[in-house]
């Protein structure tokens, strides 16, 4: 069995572009739980109005 050789600049490249990919998908998601944590927020704001005695 041979021993596998990597260039350690390829696996520097290969690292480097999951982690821009990852940091794009974490943007990504926070959006998106920013967006939903809006719309729960405007839907409790809607469906409260009115409920609490002032």
């Amino acid at each position: 069995m041979q021993d596998l050789v990597v260039e350690p600049g390829r696996i520097i490249t290969v690292l480097r572009r999951r982690v821009e990919e990852l940091t794009y998908e974490n943007a990504v998601l926070s959006a998106a739980v920013d967006q939903q944590r809006e719309e729960i927020n405007a839907l409790r704001g809607a469906n409260g109005a009115g409920d609490r005695p002032g």
